[in-house]
């Protein structure tokens, strides 16, 4: 059993099911480069990455001038997606609230695009705290983003609980000291525990919530307190 007085959520893959649009807009863009997508790349620089992690991760040998027409299609990639929630994590975000229990959202994307992605789904007043690109100089793995969070939230890093679905999200959640869940299947069971996350779940309708206690299908229990 694990006490919390914060939990904290990324965007993209845990709130928002958009990692397969993602994934297809990034397939297209090194398809054009001649530049093999592998899985490890896809899991290493686009999920939970920055926009510039990814062109120095996978475009590295690119132009200037190139690195600005992708950043470019990314933008208006990322307008154009209409979000559909993760399965029950608008309900899981309300009772959180409901339960008068801090709630922030740390994500590697712009601050418009966040707020427009939560917006339409209805939940854009429950959350407490906001960390989006522009807050940080490092993005995940790097702990800056969590740091940041907690430092908002004037709690201790070691207080806050955060779902993630990303490696580079768990490591950054894992660096600044904070417990950590996955979201995710298959492949992402084993890797998010293998660097630090304390359990993995499918989605949030599989957490069973009595009072401000959250307890997870393998029995991972954490509870909300102060």
């Amino acid at each position: 059993m694990y006490s919390i007085r914060a939990i904290l959520f990324d965007l993209d893959g845990v709130i928002v099911d958009s990692n397969p649009a993602i994934e297809s807009f990034w397939k297209s863009v090194t398809d054009q480069e001649a530049i093999e997508l592998t899985d490890t790349a896809i899991r290493t620089w686009i999920h939970g990455r920055k926009v510039g992690d990814t062109l120095a991760g996978l475009f590295g040998h690119l132009s200037e001038e190139r690195h600005q027409e992708i950043r470019e299609a990314a933008y208006q990639f990322d307008l154009s997606i209409t979000p559909k929630a993760v399965a029950g994590v608008t309900e899981f975000i309300r009772q959180l609230r409901d339960h008068s229990l801090p709630v922030g959202l740390v994500t590697s994307s712009h601050h418009s695009r966040m707020l427009n992605m939560i917006t339409q789904l209805d939940i854009h007043d429950r959350f407490t705290h906001f960390v989006t690109a522009q807050d940080v100089s490092k993005g995940k793995p790097d702990p800056e983003p969590y740091l940041a969070m907690s430092s908002k939230m004037g709690l201790d890093p070691g207080d806050c609980l955060v779902f993630e679905d990303a490696i580079s999200g768990i490591q950054s959640a894992q660096n600044a000291g904070m417990h950590s869940i996955g979201i995710g299947k298959d492949w992402a069971r084993q890797d998010l525990c293998l660097h630090g996350a304390k359990d993995v779940i499918s989605d949030f309708a599989e957490i069973r919530i009595h009072q401000r206690t959250f307890t997870t299908p393998n029995g991972t229990v954490f509870t909300a307190i102060g």
